[in-house]
């Protein structure tokens, strides 16, 4: 690929606006080598594959030899930012900011080269802060301004509260561009969700305000859930970048039909010619299941190094066991035997269920009946046959696609 289609790829690919495009891509083309920074909230550690659609770009950046710069908001993630919620957030302590900071890094690692990133946090300005330093900064930002942003203007209108500390957010977040480019050089681009738009602006506002170059930002769409909504950390349409490469393959090989350019387009690397071969394939009427498993083997490489093996025991997915222990069940009969303390009996039956592989006892039935039930590699048919749960792992499996490690 040549420069000017690996700029084109830069600029569109996974993006919904830029501001400045023209100012961007001159720059880009002539060679210029960039500052680009991306801010995390430090939150959850928790990654779905939805949060590394900016991370796939940073990695587009950095392998044309721009600087990347990865600012964790350690300080403004006590305030708790609003710009994707309809309700204030709880604030997070110091400790608890830090630590899942460390769980990012290793995470974004496997897509970016985290050796080459410079990696800041917002505390180290913020926590200087004062009262009169505040004001100056918020005189730059009117009431009608902050209303104007969606998600304020939805709560306002539904009577619902806004703390006035929300209102500092984008401000906060506003003014790391300037301290960045004061202490550390240029901040030439940032990068964020759509979500993130209003916060990104004000970086922009406050620059101007200290008489800096204003620096360029770049937003993206969203990749959406399994199931076509929003992907929630909370909801099982979501895909965690280091869920097991069975659970990663089943929710990747059913993804509506309709989904498969969508997410070869923001869930992999795959370049615009690509995603334009992937869309012709489709109209050619090739099997969506084919292409379906192209995209789930690819993602699967792309976050654990190798594709699914189904005859891998490794990649099934591993829970521990930590079902609500009862003398009895509904019926007065004991459903869990405590052997000792390393180990537990429990019914097949409860089993299933708690693993999520049946819902009813109807389904539990049908499944015994129907020989697809295995346990450590033997076929069970007994609803009432004692599984042994152990430190050391035991496989229960379900048919061709449901499979779990359960451990104590």
């Amino acid at each position: 690929m040549n420069q000017n289609s690996q700029i084109h790829n830069l600029l569109t690919k996974w993006v919904s606006n830029i501001i400045d495009r023209d100012h961007l891509e001159k720059r880009l083309l002539s060679g210029e080598k960039l500052r680009v920074k991306f801010g995390i909230d430090p939150t959850a550690p928790k990654i779905h594959l939805g949060h590394m659609v900016p991370f796939l770009k940073l990695k587009e950046f950095q392998e044309l030899g721009h600087t990347i710069i990865l600012l964790f908001w350690d300080a403004t993630a006590q305030v708790g930012d609003t710009s994707d919620k309809d309700a204030e957030r709880p604030m997070l302590t110091r400790e608890q900011t830090r630590a899942n900071c460390a769980v990012f890094l290793e995470k974004f690692s496997k897509v970016i080269d985290i050796s080459r990133v410079e990696v800041y946090y917002n505390s180290e300005w913020l926590d200087a802060v004062n009262f009169a330093w505040v004001g100056e900064l918020a005189k730059n930002f009117s009431v009608a301004e902050m209303l104007d942003r969606d998600n304020f203007s939805k709560r306002y209108k539904a009577g619902m509260r806004i703390s006035l500390q929300e209102f500092l957010y984008p401000i906060m977040q506003g003014y790391d561009s300037v301290a960045i480019a004061r202490k550390y050089g240029s901040c030439d681009l940032e990068l964020g969700g759509n979500d993130q738009y209003f916060n990104l602006l004000a970086g922009r506002t406050l620059m101007h305000a200290f008489n800096m170059p204003k620096q360029d930002i770049m937003t993206f769409d969203l990749l959406v859930g399994t199931d076509g909504k929003k992907m929630s950390k909370t909801s099982p349409n979501c895909i965690l970048i280091d869920e097991a490469p069975q659970s990663m393959y089943q929710k990747l090989i059913n993804v509506d039909d309709g989904l498969i350019e969508h997410y070869f387009t923001f869930a992999t690397d795959a370049t615009l010619e690509e995603v334009a071969v992937i869309r012709d394939r489709l109209i050619a009427w090739e099997h969506p299941n084919i292409l379906k498993i192209e995209l789930a083997q690819r993602v699967i490489m792309m976050y654990h190094g190798k594709p699914y093996d189904a005859n891998d025991v490794s990649s099934i997915e591993s829970v521990r066991f930590d079902f609500e222990i009862k003398n009895q069940d509904e019926n007065g009969k004991n459903e869990i035997a405590l052997i000792d303390e390393w180990k537990i009996s429990i019914q097949i039956s409860h089993l299933l269920k708690w693993l999520g592989f049946c819902n009813t006892s109807w389904d539990v039935r049908n499944a015994l009946a129907g020989n697809s039930i295995r346990v450590s590699g033997d076929i069970i048919t007994d609803p009432k046959f004692l599984v042994a749960i152990t430190p050391e792992w035991t496989l229960v499996e379900m048919g061709k696609k449901k499979a779990k490690r359960v451990f104590l």
